[in-house]
């Protein structure tokens, strides 16, 4: 190997450990707190469990994921949209179906406001209380 093609290797590894870094740091030593709170009073199975979480500088869907790993009340599915994605399509086996019931997860920042964007590009600050709570148009 000549002397640039063992540079642009150096730089490869060095770009893949750097990310490594950085991701077990994200992970393990959080710099941020967060509570996520998922609230379902629409339909069986009722429920509402709110978790304190640590995170550092990671988008929501990934903080999504380290609940599930740390409290057994947090499970979601979702559906990845190349152009848009992850859209979450059930939270504790409780799906919203628009076009059936008009049910639906809202995603929110404390204590309702609504997020301009999903949770592949929400970035939530030190101290946010976010929500996922299951609604229904019109009350029914």
């Amino acid at each position: 190997m000549n002397s640039l093609g063992k540079s642009i290797f150096l730089v490869l590894f060095l770009e893949a450990a750097l990310s490594n870094c950085d991701d077990e740091k994200t992970y393990n030593t959080p710099c941020k707190r967060l509570t996520y709170t998922i609230r379902n009073q629409v339909q069986a199975p009722t429920f509402e469990y709110s978790l304190e979480i640590p995170f550092c500088n990671q988008s929501f869907i990934r903080i999504m994921e380290r609940a599930v790993d740390e409290n057994a009340n947090y499970r979601f599915t979702a559906t990845y949209f190349p152009s848009w994605g992850y859209f979450i399509d059930a939270i504790n086996g409780v799906k919203g179906f628009y076009t059936v019931n008009q049910t639906w997860w809202q995603f929110l920042k404390a204590p309702d406001s609504m997020l301009p964007v999903g949770v592949s590009y929400y970035y939530p600050d030190d101290g946010d209380h976010i929500i996922f709570n299951f609604i229904q148009a019109g009350g029914h």
